[in-house]
């Protein structure tokens, strides 16, 4: 089960105040229609942490298990570092006139297509042997990640200090970083 919940978790805490979340917000406000917007998160979701986990699953043909508890740890310390990187609002697909559902799954696969969060799954994906339920586990996280920018749009914004939250999840990231790679060197 920790091939499934752990990247739940970690993708979870991963998506916010994170630039994803932030897309998952501005579609819910130009759209007001959370049912296709969150089918599109977890479609687009599935495809990025499908590709993650099983990329990660490859590495650990050809590396040591040490060595892949160091990848792991380098997808956390990426997802620590680019949490106190401030950020621009993404495009959400603007100008596209596709509909909800479409210009949600384009915007949000590719905003998610080498996010912080996909590499923290090809991390899971390369320590556990079941990498289906490592990208099951980060998929709902993502899901559950942006799912209360979806629902409450624009409020989410204005009543929580999302880069605060933001920078309080890197800095934990950072530990959990630290805490694995001291681990894989065996120093404990």
């Amino acid at each position: 089960m920790d091939a499934f919940f752990l990247p739940l978790v970690a993708a979870a805490l991963a998506e916010w105040g994170d630039k994803t979340q932030i897309v998952a917000m501005l579609l819910a406000m130009r759209f007001a229609k959370p049912i296709p917007i969150l089918i599109a998160i977890a479609a687009a979701a599935a495809i990025n942490m499908s590709i993650a986990a099983f990329g990660g699953s490859l590495l650990t043909q050809m590396i040591a298990p040490d060595a892949a508890l160091l990848f792991l740890a380098l997808g956390f310390l990426f997802a620590a570092v680019g949490a106190f990187i401030p950020f621009r609002d993404p495009d959400a697909g603007e100008g596209w006139k596709i509909g909800a559902f479409a210009t949600s799954f384009a915007a949000f696969l590719a905003v998610e297509f080498g996010d912080k969060t996909q590499f923290i799954t090809a991390g899971f994906g390369a320590i556990s042997p079941h990498w289906p339920f490592a990208a099951a586990g980060a998929t709902l996280g993502v899901l559950l990640g942006c799912a209360p920018a979806v629902m409450l749009g624009s409020a989410l914004r204005e009543t929580l200090p999302l880069p605060t939250i933001r920078k309080g999840i890197g800095a934990l990231f950072l530990l959990i970083s630290s805490i694995i790679a001291i681990n894989a060197f065996s120093l404990i």
